[in-house]
């Protein structure tokens, strides 16, 4: 009787459970379509995703143009690069920026380069457009300058133009330039520069001119290296000149160095005062008449806002005293400005319109129409040296032939070069040197692609081993590590 009971009990939580189930299926097929109906209404008001965005495709554009043997394709090396290249992103940086777009994106890569092999692949992108196959031709313009960092080693580097290549009205730009030769050393003379220059024409052909700041042993070198090949012309940069001019005029000049060593004292003076937005900028130890521009606008400037007190605070005031001795130079620092912009518009035409046949022509004209009214002897007289300067250099062209006329693109390589190291441009040259070679000139996907194709990193540590040697990083950790480990007594 009781068993008879049990199972009536249990077929009754059985039926009851069936319907529960049966229930709630019916509830959740419901709650289903209302979900479906609320998505589909919704997707008629929502704008429609543009198929074609980087930002939607996740195998676009990190996932093509493949390159054998790589885990990456060309693409996301090419971005990684131009983040250190063009963005100004750190090494280490570049990684962690593609790893945050990486998780925004949703993880269209399933890993992101490590910051180690952006290096690699910087110093084989640039090692390959270093050592490629240059065009020969008669119309290269090289331009060559050395750099130097801690210790003995320099390094000449040599830049290329085609002379049909040429921009017209604007400077030089990173991409216009061709990298044809790095080359260091330990010793630079000027027979030394000869067969460097030699060895680089092999590649090239004889170029039409070379650019340089006339360097000694560049100077000597290219003097050589003219002797056999007449047919190339030597250009003397045109912002040394002028540097070189306004050095002239001012080392002779007693107010230029009372005023700087006032702009020095008073930079010390207001640095701790609440004038210090005020104070003088950095006089340059090495090459300062290339930068004396800096100074002059803040002198000049400075006088201007001089002439009205009232729009300083009681505090500011109280310092005002400490740069009083800029109105005594009211007269000279017009003098010395009139001679900065006749080197200014000089430098300008220059870079812009070549050396020329005519070009002292045209630069007389520039005087004549922007800066018809010099009343400063050192300012005519430095407008007078510059155009003979031109008219000099001109007459090494042929008719109708434009040459360059401006070395200062490769400066701005040197500096572009010693921020890509950062810390360790002030140890001496590195493997980095070879990032040279990646922004100068273009870099595209398929330049990358070609570049690690044809670059084994073997070859880049062969090339380190034998144009580097030992870096100073490697024998400061060679000298100090017995004694970091322990080793080496200490003394008693």
């Amino acid at each position: 009787m009781l068993s008879k009971k049990i199972n009536i009990e249990l077929e009754n939580k059985v039926c009851s459970l069936k319907l529960s189930a049966k229930k709630w299926k019916s509830e959740a097929l419901l709650l289903r379509k209302q979900i479906k109906i609320t998505i589909n209404q919704t997707a008629n008001i929502l704008p429609k995703p543009n198929i074609n965005s980087a930002l939607i495709i996740s195998d676009a554009p990190l996932k093509v143009t493949k390159i054998p043997y790589h885990l990456y394709s060309a693409t996301t090396i090419y971005i990684m690069l131009q983040l250190v290249l063009s963005a100004a992103v750190s090494l280490r940086g570049s990684s962690r920026v593609l790893d945050i777009f990486n998780s925004s994106l949703r993880q269209p890569l399933d890993h992101v380069p490590s910051w180690f092999s952006v290096r690699s692949w910087l110093l084989r992108v640039g090692y390959y457009k270093l050592m490629r196959s240059k065009t020969i031709a008669d119309d290269w313009c090289w331009i060559i300058d050395h750099t130097i960092q801690l210790g003995k080693t320099k390094c000449l580097l040599i830049l290329g133009i085609r002379l049909s290549q040429l921009p017209k009205g604007r400077s030089l730009q990173y991409q216009d330039l061709e990298p044809i030769d790095l080359l260091p050393v330990e010793t630079s003379t000027g027979d030394i520069v000869w067969k460097q220059l030699e060895k680089t024409a092999l590649r090239t052909g004889t170029p039409r001119a070379i650019v340089s700041d006339a360097g000694s042993d560049l100077e000597s070198g290219i003097a050589k290296f003219r002797i056999h090949h007449p047919e190339c012309a030597s250009l003397y940069d045109i912002k040394h000149k002028t540097a070189c001019l306004l050095k002239a005029e001012l080392t002779r000049d007693a107010d230029w160095q009372v005023f700087m060593q006032q702009a020095a004292k008073t930079k010390k003076q207001l640095q701790q005062t609440s004038l210090s937005h005020l104070k003088p900028p950095n006089q340059r130890s090495k090459s300062r008449y290339m930068n004396i521009e800096i100074l002059l606008r803040w002198a000049i400037e400075t006088l201007k806002l001089l002439a009205n007190v009232k729009d300083f605070n009681e505090a500011e005031r109280q310092q005002l005293h400490k740069l009083e001795w800029l109105k005594s130079y009211s007269d000279k620092l017009q003098e010395w400005d009139e001679m900065l912009q006749v080197s200014i518009l000089t430098e300008k035409s220059v870079r812009h319109d070549g050396i020329t046949r005519e070009g002292y022509q045209i630069l007389e004209l520039k005087f004549k129409n922007e800066l018809p009214e010099l009343k400063y002897v050192p300012g005519l007289k430095l407008k007078n040296d510059l155009i003979d300067f031109v008219k000099i250099q001109g007459e090494v062209c042929k008719d109708n032939e434009v040459l360059l006329g401006s070395s200062e693109i490769i400066e701005s390589v040197f500096g572009k070069q010693k921020y890509l190291e950062r810390d360790y441009a002030k140890e001496g040259f590195t493997s980095l040197i070879l990032g040279i070679g990646a922004f100068v000139g273009t870099l595209t996907v398929n330049s990358v692609r070609d570049a690690l194709i044809a670059t084994p990193v073997k070859r880049i540590l062969k090339w380190c081993k034998d144009e580097l040697g030992e870096t100073l990083q490697s024998k400061k950790k060679v000298a100090y590590s017995d004694v970091r480990n322990g080793t080496k007594q200490t003394l008693t």
